[in-house]
């Protein structure tokens, strides 16, 4: 209907005294009020400063969008009801406004839905540049979600690991290969017993197996799920992670644990609630020389204990610790998948840092955080060449218990790892100072 349009003879009151218009309601919408300006149902809510129906709401809000005028033919005195509130467009848009409906609210609420619209997709150009701005808006928030559930990730393959499964073990007369266990981890079902660092007596002989065996079944855990995050399924690629990371990842569980102790507490709590003295030789069980102990704890002092890593950056530097793509046998696909995953891991660690702080102070604590995987490449060197040398002249270790150790590297005549590799490249990235290393002094 034309705004000049003429009411039909079937919807304009034929009385001579028509009826009254239902009074006005100025209180707020109850259940059950009526619209101020046609009698009809009000909304639960009140719409521009009255109690309204959604047709009259909705009218309003047309009518001052578009800035539309009407004439009425009858003088203005049109009776507006649930039945002919639309013969005459004048008269319903005046009751509106006698009734207390205010313009300038529908203005308001103009400026309000286009600051919304411009918050979420962007301020439109007349030649659609604006689309590639759009786009990229909308694959930061999807990164930053895939950040998130990559760190919930992490944290609950961390967790699994150190839980313990109360199950027996399946090798007590079976000696199986890395590859088996990889394959079949339940094969190690028997030495995933609850991780515990409370420190109460001093390590022996047996209590270092016992630690050792505990802590390379963590390892191999954290290597296997993480690579899985990553698409890396072959099992010679996840051997040549282990090898890479087994010992600067266990050193770094160790200085996460001790850095809870004070500092006039010289020892380094190991995961059956024993504990190695700095101060004392370690037993000859130990995977942990006393040179090795010491430098482990004074980089504890020195560069872990004052960062104050947080549970979601120690597992998310546990994962670049892991995703080592110079490992020495990785197949050409697996580093490729490796080197993206890792750069994943970087970016959720840098998202976590930039929530809990400004950007500058984000990078300067990233850099720090980096730094820490070098130096713990350097003394994990220090423990293959530690156990390879336990290997070779403790044959009951090394062929009996310690036989997880002596897979991962074998002793100093055996070749079949090629483990030298691996040694000159782990040095050649880590640090060359002997800050960490015991002296007299």
């Amino acid at each position: 209907m034309s705004g000049d349009a003429q009411p039909s003879s079937n919807q304009r009151a034929t009385d001579a005294h028509p009826p009254p218009s239902p009074p006005i309601i100025k209180e707020k919408a109850a259940i059950g009020a009526l619209c101020v300006v046609c009698g009809d149902r009000a909304c639960s809510h009140l719409y521009y400063g009255v109690a309204a129906c959604h047709g009259c709401k909705c009218f309003f809000w047309r009518t001052v969008k578009s800035k539309l005028n009407y004439t009425c033919r009858y003088g203005g005195n049109c009776s507006i009801s649930t039945a002919g509130r639309n013969a005459c467009r004048y008269c319903r848009f005046h009751r509106c406004l006698s009734v207390g409906m205010k313009m300038e609210a529908v203005k308001m609420d103009r400026k309000l839905t286009k600051r919304k619209r411009e918050k979420t997709d962007g301020d439109d150009t007349d030649d659609g540049g604006n689309q590639e701005s759009y786009d990229n808006k909308i694959d930061a928030k999807r990164a930053k979600s895939d950040n998130r559930l990559l760190v919930s990730s992490l944290l609950l393959i961390d967790k699994t690991s150190s839980d313990g499964n109360a199950k027996l073990s399946s090798l007590h007369f079976v000696q199986p290969s890395l590859q088996n266990l990889f394959e079949e981890p339940e094969l190690l079902d028997g030495f995933r017993s609850e991780m515990s660092y409370r420190a109460t007596r001093q390590a022996d002989d047996q209590l270092c197996y016992d630690n050792e065996r505990r802590l390379v079944t963590w390892a191999i855990d954290w290597c296997r799920q993480t690579a899985e995050i990553g698409d890396v399924h072959h099992t010679n690629d996840k051997i040549a992670l282990l090898r890479a990371c087994c010992g600067p990842l266990v050193l770094l569980e160790l200085g996460c644990q001790s850095s809870s102790f004070s500092q006039s507490d010289a020892q380094i709590p190991l995961c059956n609630n024993s504990f190695l003295p700095a101060h004392i030789i370690p037993p000859s069980a130990s995977f942990l020389n006393w040179k090795t102990i010491q430098s482990l704890s004074k980089w504890t002092q020195r560069e872990l204990t004052p960062l104050c890593l947080q549970a979601k950056e120690i597992v998310l530097l546990k994962a670049l610790i892991v995703l080592n793509p110079e490992a020495h046998g990785l197949s050409q696909d697996a580093e490729s998948s490796i080197r993206m995953l890792r750069e994943r891991v970087h970016t959720a660690l840098f998202q976590q840092l930039m929530e809990n702080s400004e950007p500058f102070a984000a990078a300067s604590r990233l850099a720090q955080i980096m730094l820490l995987i070098p130096q713990l490449a350097l003394m994990g060197v220090e423990v293959i060449e530690q156990v390879r040398v336990r290997n070779t002249f403790n044959k009951y270790s090394a062929f009996g218990e310690g036989l997880l150790f002596w897979q991962l590297y074998g002793d100093i005549f055996d070749d079949q790892h090629s483990d030298d590799s691996y040694l000159e490249h782990s040095a050649s990235c880590s640090p060359t100072d002997s800050q960490y290393t015991n002296d007299s002094s």
